[in-house]
């Protein structure tokens, strides 16, 4: 049995100084996860986060899932939404969120028209959605990709977990079960 530091201050370590998540094992990965929902106070179980290699380097993106329990966990209003259809390309749409303190932040986003099958309804459903994930994670001081941007970005991989000694691929529900055991052991 192979040993693992489960140390979380030892991987926050890690992960920093590395500034690669693919340098930890599956158990630290799991762990690493678990222990940043923790301390943003989402709910691990809805998978608020999936992994991407970006630039040949392992990280998280925040998922719908995110973004949406932020705002209900920090009382977030988006209080502003703008949509500017004055390019003939793409639609524009800026977003202001306020937190309860008072304190505003505004984000942008922009959508190709083309998007959606060009399906023009939901190219702006799209771009709104985009502008609320963007001020949602900019007003909560999380500088981190949301899933509407990971498809934006030409270099940008789904991460498919990996044993880094042989290159097999670790089976789906052994991954989960490895998530599971954390998300427990948090619980």
């Amino acid at each position: 049995m192979s040993e693992t530091n489960t140390n979380p201050h030892s991987i926050v370590e890690a992960v920093i100084a590395a500034g690669d998540l693919s340098k930890l094992t599956p158990d630290q990965r799991n762990l690493y996860y678990v222990t940043i929902c923790q301390s943003i106070g989402l709910n691990p179980m809805t998978r608020p986060f999936e992994y991407i290699v970006l630039n040949g380097k392992l990280t998280l993106y925040a998922r719908k899932d995110a973004t949406d329990q932020l705002r209900s966990i920090r009382g977030i209003s988006i209080t502003r939404c703008d949509v500017s259809l004055s390019d003939p390309d793409n639609v524009m749409v800026t977003v202001e969120a306020r937190d309860p303190s008072g304190r505003t932040d505004i984000d942008f986003a922009v959508v190709s028209r083309k998007d959606m099958r060009g399906d023009f309804g939901n190219v702006v459903m799209k771009a709104v959605t985009k502008g609320k994930r963007r001020v949602t994670l900019s007003i909560c001081g999380l500088g981190m990709l949301d899933e509407t941007e990971v498809e934006t970005i030409p270099d940008a991989k789904p991460f498919t977990a990996q044993v880094a000694q042989t290159g097999d691929q670790v089976c789906w529900e052994e991954q989960l079960s490895l998530r599971m055991d954390a998300i427990l052991a948090y619980i």
